[in-house]
């Protein structure tokens, strides 16, 4: 590996060390390059869905956070990539996230050596920005970097035994509670954004209920225009009334779930139950080999939840970097009392209220 290496913008051409012949380049990359990232994202062993470019247009469009979006190559190919979003809040502090909003994204590169230059270079950006740290999540801690939190964790069940067998290594409750909510009538259908109006005013019921301030629906728009048929939404009925769903997404063999509700009032009914169930057939359905029902807290009612269902706990690192990189109320809200306090008093909201004025702070929370 060189010594030292060349970094270029997109937008500008200045190079910040003295060594041009250097393999290595770190750019900014943008639209015109989209193609090059996804190349990388697809052959890279260790990227996730949260890596993918659209990602880029997706965040930006919906709430307008500057994209910095690292890429490191010798010569024309890319060696590593790391996505990163600019987000400034005067409550949670300036941040350079990779990647707000979603479970994971951070660093994947051909080595240790490539990933330490794109975390450099991440410090760098954080600098010329003016911001207080950089935050990254990802699989597994980068060495020697700063504050970390690791009582998050990625659920994964293995579906390569297809879904007959699945079915039976299901614990006999589980089994039960999905047979319970086909006989109370519950009913599942799968497709895309045109579900998008039933999902969302559950979704909204249910983060107010948990004291979270909700996403933006253009959001989630914004997600099924970028994504396509590689995001699909799975839906409860109760007849005519829609009582909870899913958002998933397809990426290599596995399926991800970041956003799920249903409402409270029909738990007795095991929507959840028939829901997972149908979300995890679709996946063997299409050829997916593992599930991974998306981020819970060690112990958690949700974590405790998706382990039911033979799901594996995968620590999921976020790491704080940077002369500022003190622990945030975003970064320590499970133990932030004023925080814990704002979110009891959320949940007294009405919806109404809850749903107008939350996307105007979600966008600043990136958790």
């Amino acid at each position: 590996m060189p010594n030292a290496v060349a970094r270029t913008s997109c937008s500008q051409s200045e190079d910040y060390t003295n060594d041009m012949d250097s393999d290595l380049q770190i750019t900014l990359c943008g639209p015109a390059e989209a193609a090059l990232w996804d190349e990388y994202v697809e052959r890279c062993p260790t990227t996730t869905v949260c890596h993918h470019f659209l990602w880029q247009h997706v965040i930006k469009a919906a709430y307008g956070h500057e994209p910095v979006y690292l890429l490191a190559r010798e010569g024309n190919t890319v060696r590593g990539i790391c996505p990163l979003f600019i987000v400034r809040s005067r409550l949670f502090g300036k941040s350079l996230t990779s990647m707000p909003f979603l479970d994971y994204g951070g660093v994947c590169a051909d080595n240790d050596t490539i990933a330490q230059h794109l975390i450099d270079e991440a410090l760098r950006q954080m600098t010329v920005h003016g911001l207080d740290f950089v935050e990254i999540r990802q699989y597994g801690p980068l060495p020697n970097l700063g504050t970390s939190r690791s009582d998050k964790f990625g659920m994964v069940l293995d579906l390569s035994p297809g879904t007959e067998a699945v079915w039976k290594s299901l614990p006999a409750k589980v089994r039960n509670q999905v047979r319970k909510a086909e006989k109370s009538g519950l009913t599942v259908t799968i497709g895309g954004g045109e579900l998008l109006d039933d999902f969302y005013p559950v979704f909204a019921v249910n983060m107010r209920d948990l004291g979270s301030p909700v996403h933006d629906k253009d959001f989630f728009a914004q997600i099924f225009t970028a994504f396509g048929p590689q995001v699909r939404l799975i839906m409860v009925w109760d007849g005519k009334r829609s009582v909870g769903g899913l958002i998933c997404f397809s990426f290599k063999e596995t399926v991800t779930v970041p956003w799920a509700s249903c409402l409270r009032e029909y738990f007795p009914k095991c929507p959840n139950n028939i829901l997972y169930w149908e979300a995890l057939r679709y996946t063997c359905n299409m050829g997916g080999r593992k599930f991974d029902f998306g981020r819970s807290s060690l112990d958690s009612g949700t974590y405790n939840f998706k382990q039911q269902w033979g799901a594996l706990p995968i620590p999921i690192s976020w790491q704080l970097i940077g002369h500022k990189a003190q622990p945030n109320l975003a970064f320590s809200a499970g133990t932030n009392s004023k925080l814990l306090l704002a979110l009891e008093a959320w949940k007294r909201l009405p919806v109404a209220v809850a749903t107008l004025i939350g996307p105007r702070i979600r966008k600043y929370l990136t958790n």
